[in-house]
């Protein structure tokens, strides 16, 4: 009887490759004989039904079914597991609504200051009106005399980004706050928040040249990477090329390079940006920034009015107030917004109608 000889190559983590020997005898007795067409198709059977069990699961997982598991793990044990849930429901966003009050809950009593930052960021995705109240709940804080308390207090209400521009003033104050690490979270949620920018950047320029060099190196690093450094800002940061920390001396050589290639921003970039639906809470932000030099982004801003997502609609509108008189073709759809199912949009909408100069509530 002839014996085939085969070769097979096998891998061993302490030994490498080897190759291996065996007869068609060795492959049956070690691995069972071949199976039959039945076998083959009752397998093929039980992979389907699996991957059908692991789609369901998926289903049942994500979008808004998947809302309530995700609402009641806000309360469980495990901090992650809370910051997983809060994470999950802002991407569902406007649908998870009925999880604002837990969400609530949790940005403003968790212990875990990560999980309270998640959570009121999820708000912002989800209802604009308890976001403000996260941001009304930790405005005082910023002046409790127990430390972590204002820095806790600066790092939530980084998280509400924009949504937080009531709380510029009083992050102002928090500048000069006697310690390192509240004036440091304070310029960061300064910059997170950006509106203002008027208010903001000449804020930020400030603390360029705090005492403390990490509080330096977060303003620098805002420069360099998030906001496009104003003309204001270019003498503090060309002393910051000599600071004594290398990375505040590199971050702001970072920044002055951005500013001699990117001295005016284009806000057609941002329209496009837009119009492609690609980070459009970004591109926003930053129209909203511009001030008069985004009135070109004008036919981008108008169909936002009408965006599903409040952020959205929110920032669009302070945008075309930032814009002002140029922006008088907005009035028309800013004063349809006075009625808006969001309280948040509605204020935008009256200061906005103000900048303008259009018409404000009767």
């Amino acid at each position: 009887m002839a014996v085939t000889m085969k070769v097979r190559i096998r891998t061993n983590r302490s030994m490498g490759l080897r190759l291996v020997l065996y007869t068609d005898a060795t492959h049956r007795a070690t691995y069972g004989a071949r199976m039959t067409q039945r076998q083959i198709w009752l397998n093929l059977a039980g992979l389907l039904a699996l991957i059908g069990l692991c789609a369901g699961w998926y289903w049942q997982s994500t979008g808004v079914r998947a809302i309530p598991a995700l609402t009641d793990s806000l309360k469980d044990d495990q901090p992650q597991t809370r910051v997983f849930a809060a994470q999950g429901l802002a991407e569902t966003g406007a649908a998870a609504k009925s999880s604002a009050p837990d969400l609530l809950e949790l940005a403003l009593h968790d212990p875990v200051q990560y999980a309270s930052a998640e959570a009121a960021k999820a708000l912002t995705r989800i209802d604009l009106s308890a976001a403000r109240q996260v941001m009304a709940a930790y405005l005082p804080l910023l002046r409790n005399q127990d430390v972590q308390v204002r820095r806790k207090a600066c790092v939530v209400l980084a998280s509400l980004g924009p949504v937080a521009k009531p709380a510029v003033p009083a992050l102002l104050g928090a500048l000069d706050d006697a310690d390192d690490l509240v004036r440091d979270r304070a310029v960061d949620a300064l910059a997170m928040i950006g509106l203002p920018a008027t208010t903001v950047l000449p804020a930020l320029t400030r603390a360029l040249e705090d005492k403390t060099a990490f509080v330096r190196y977060t303003a620098t690093r805002h420069f360099a990477f998030t906001l496009t450094p104003p003309p204001d800002s270019w003498p503090a940061l060309s002393r910051r090329l000599n600071d004594q920390d290398k990375g505040v001396a590199s971050l702001a050589q970072n920044a002055l390079d951005r500013a001699m290639r990117e001295p005016a921003p284009k806000a057609s970039v941002y329209a496009r940006m837009i119009g492609m639906k690609t980070g459009t809470g970004y591109a926003l932000l930053q129209l909203a920034m511009l001030g008069p030099g985004a009135a070109e982004a004008l036919p981008a801003l108008m169909p936002v009015l009408q965006d599903e997502q409040a952020l959205h609609r929110y920032l669009a509108i302070e945008a075309l107030g930032a814009i002002g008189p140029p922006a008088a073709a907005a009035v028309p759809a800013l004063t349809r917004l006075l009625t808006d199912e969001d309280a948040v949009v509605r204020e935008s909408a009256i200061g906005a109608l103000a900048a303008i100069g259009g018409a404000g509530p009767s």
